[in-house]
């Protein structure tokens, strides 16, 4: 079993690491062009609720949206051990719904205001969900809530290892953000064993 009884809860979310390389473009009128502005790379993690840990992770170019990552976030997961999956508003669909609902666990993606309806359409999911916060939204805001674990990992891989990436191609910050991640999770390894 990967996480204690009271760590079944994941957070999925993502966030930005500026690089050193800045980008220009071209706007539509000929002969303008925009200030260059720098590059930066996306973290897409899924953290646990306790201790924090990052047990699955995907690296994406800034304009890759985070929904798209979603899937990919949950299916390296241990299937067995998630009861809840937290997420903000940037992930609220029918689809992402069914995907937390398919591995056994029961979706808090943030609501936004204009889903008022139960309208389900094809998504017992979505439906479960909806109505589950109509019911009793303090307690379904309450286990929402748990979704700042994945903001307290990604300040703490920041202070300690810093917002920037170095490196000044693609494949190489990649690695780098890759091995920033992994001595966080060695931090959290080496903490639990004192």
């Amino acid at each position: 079993m990967l996480f204690k009884k009271r760590e079944r809860c994941i957070a999925v979310d993502a966030t930005g690491f500026s690089t050193d390389t800045y980008a220009c473009w071209r706007n539509r009128k000929p002969g303008t062009q925009q200030a260059p502005h720098k590059n930066w790379l996306k973290l897409h993690a899924a953290v646990t609720s306790v201790l924090k840990a990052i047990p699955s992770m995907e690296i994406t170019d800034a304009n890759v949206h985070d929904s798209r990552e979603f899937e990919s976030l949950l299916s390296s997961l241990p299937l067995d051990d998630v009861e809840a999956v937290t997420a903000d508003s940037a992930y609220l669909s029918r689809r992402n719904c069914d995907l937390t609902a398919a591995i056994g666990a029961k979706p808090y993606i943030n609501l936004r205001k204009n889903v008022g309806r139960l309208r389900a359409g094809s998504s017992k999911a979505w439906f479960d969900m909806v109505l589950s916060y109509k019911k009793k939204p303090k307690a379904w805001k309450r286990i929402y809530h748990r979704r700042s674990s994945a903001e307290t990992a990604f300040s703490a891989i920041k202070r300690k290892f810093g917002y920037k990436l170095s490196s000044t191609k693609k494949e190489y910050q990649r690695k780098e953000l890759m091995t920033k991640v992994v001595a966080y999770k060695l931090n959290i390894l080496a903490k639990r064993r004192i």
